[in-house]
């Protein structure tokens, strides 16, 4: 065989891989990217779902508060338990709006970003959700209660508020993404909805892993 017809030959056969590598792209891509479709889906769901929860939650302490109005106690925890709940709801109502933003097929590193600035902020509402538990802990106190109790009776209160003051704090500075080494700091990340978004970001990586080795 002639030198010519090698290289014509050779030269066929890196054609041919070329095309088999850009056909074998094109359905891995298609393959991710109707995987990362499918959980920003169920992501968005719990979005939905929370958004819906998170309006009754609201509208049921509205209604507790404006029939309790004569108790100052009851008025200024459930009042905070509401600010802390408007809170998450507008963050969720914000995720759906992001979430309708990303779109996997013109920029898989863009799509990346959006979904990480969702994660992130889904991530600072579960930790600043946290900080309202010692407000249910007062909620029940009345002005008969504060006049009548014992010392013993505030000092176990005293015990109690500061404990979850405490936790509430703790959780908060620790449930970040610079502890997921830690499994149950993990697994508390990963909750409601969570776990979905770190399962696209992977769908999305594989993508550019596999253009970067075809590269």
């Amino acid at each position: 065989m002639e030198e010519l017809d090698i290289k014509q030959l050779w030269n066929s056969y890196d054609a041919k891989l070329e095309r088999s590598l850009a056909i074998n792209l094109k359905v891995i891509k298609e393959l991710q990217t109707q995987k990362v479709a499918n959980k920003l889906g169920s992501f968005r769901r719990n979005q939905v779902t929370g958004v819906i929860l998170g309006v009754i939650w609201i509208a049921f302490l509205v209604f507790l508060l404006i029939n309790t109005l004569h108790n100052i106690f009851f008025v200024i925890s459930i009042g905070f338990i509401i600010l802390f709940n408007v809170f998450a709801t507008a963050a969720y109502i914000r995720h759906l709006v992001m979430l309708a933003e990303v779109n996997i097929e013109d920029s898989v590193t863009e799509s990346q970003r959006k979904i990480t600035e969702i994660q992130s902020s889904f991530t600072n509402v579960g930790r600043i959700l946290v900080l309202q538990a010692p407000f249910y802990c007062t909620f029940w106190y009345n002005s008969d209660l504060v006049a009548n109790a014992g010392m013993g009776f505030w000092l176990i209160q005293l015990v109690i508020v500061s404990f979850f003051v405490f936790i509430s704090i703790y959780l908060f500075k620790k449930l970040t993404y610079k502890n997921r080494h830690i499994k149950w700091v993990k697994a508390a990340l990963e909750s409601f909805g969570g776990k979905t978004l770190t399962k696209a970001m992977d769908f999305l990586n594989e993508i550019e892993e596999y253009k970067t080795e075809q590269s």
